[in-house]
């Protein structure tokens, strides 16, 4: 649709220049009359004036239609070149005869005096001008257009490649988070069956989020802390109280109103924060914390650190996040870690992305 627009820009774009070209013509003659005393325009001028300016139409419809599309724009510059000068001499020559044709019938041949043989007639020296001007004006209109249309099209292919790669990490995000809320209730149902069987409803409401309302590009910052929230009471659900404290701080309702962002954008940084912060053997804690300021979304997680034989590596859920912030923010964005003896940071920093209505 884009490169329909483009064109049309372009037919727009030509029509002007011939208009303005006709104009100025009309006025040079009507100036000229005027000053002899001379009717303005009358049914020979305007022969004189088509007679004149057709072959130059018909050079550009050539030029524009023919040349272009079906020799430059297929890279066969040889045949072009050719072409172009083949239909210039063609004109000129029709040009050529047509003024002495104009000379002959004319009373009084004057004002253009007889000239050397050797010497081109100054009108049809112009005439080749004009021609040459033509060529190499529609020449770079065209080469710009196109220009432009490439441009689009590799914006569109972009574009069309970066939403098939969000759509990619968007659907392994899915499997990953159930592969872990799947092994948080199995690890539950031998320690505490009824409460395995309320995490079950707990996780059916997450996956009716993830589900459904996730499946937006944007998504209101309340409805993915309201999934925080009951991520996080899940979670109490699991881990014992004297062991795990887990706590949270997120923005007012009034705050967050009409604030948007890419669904589940958070949910891995917390996942990983219980995932490799707690342990039984020692106490631990997961902080998170979202907050609103100076038109960005600031979101900290901080979890406790613990010793382990082997450094972890970062999973697929960290890698996907990544890029999925690289491709919808690019450097707009700040993701920072901050890794001590007995604490683990993840700050990230987003902009806002606002509705159209915003109920403050």
């Amino acid at each position: 649709m884009k490169v329909t627009r483009n064109r049309h820009y372009e037919t727009l774009t030509y029509l002007g220049l011939w208009l303005l070209v006709i104009a100025l013509y009309m006025l040079v003659i009507i100036r000229n009359r005027s000053m002899d005393n001379l009717t303005p325009v009358n049914l020979e001028i305007c022969r004189r004036m088509t007679m004149t300016l057709l072959p130059f139409v018909a050079l550009f419809a050539i030029h524009n239609w023919l040349l272009i599309p079906r020799l430059l724009f297929r890279n066969r510059m040889t045949a072009y070149f050719l072409c172009v000068m083949g239909a210039i001499a063609l004109v000129w020559t029709y040009q050529y005869f047509h003024f002495q044709h104009e000379l002959a019938i004319r009373p009084n041949p004057h004002p253009f005096p007889p000239a050397p043989r050797h010497i081109m007639p100054l009108p049809v020296f112009l005439d080749l001008s004009f021609s040459l001007l033509l060529v190499g004006a529609n020449l770079v209109i065209a080469l710009l257009f196109q220009r432009f249309a490439d441009r689009l099209e590799r914006e569109s292919l972009m574009k069309a490649n970066a939403e098939n790669q969000l759509s990619y990490l968007k659907a392994q995000i899915n499997p990953h988070f159930y592969m872990n809320m799947l092994n948080n209730i199995h690890g539950m149902i031998e320690l505490d069956p009824d409460k395995a069987q309320d995490m079950v409803i707990d996780m059916s409401r997450l996956m009716r989020y993830m589900l459904y309302d996730s499946a937006q590009p944007r998504i209101s910052l309340q409805s993915e802390i309201q999934f925080l929230r009951n991520y996080l009471h899940l979670m109490r659900q699991r881990y014992p109280a004297d062991k795990v404290a887990i706590s949270s701080i997120f923005p007012d309702e009034i705050e967050m109103a009409g604030v948007l962002v890419p669904p589940l954008i958070f949910l891995v940084f917390i996942e990983n924060a219980f995932k490799h912060g707690i342990t039984y053997r020692e106490k631990s804690f997961v902080s998170v914390s979202v907050r609103i300021a100076d038109g960005r979304v600031e979101f900290n997680c901080v979890n406790s650190n613990h010793p382990a034989p082997e450094p972890h590596t970062p999973g697929i859920g960290l890698r996907n996040v990544e890029q999925r912030l690289n491709l919808i923010y690019g450097h707009d964005h700040k993701l920072e870690t901050i890794a001590s003896e007995s604490t683990y940071t993840i700050n990230l920093t987003i902009p806002i992305h606002e509705t159209t209505d915003n109920h403050n």
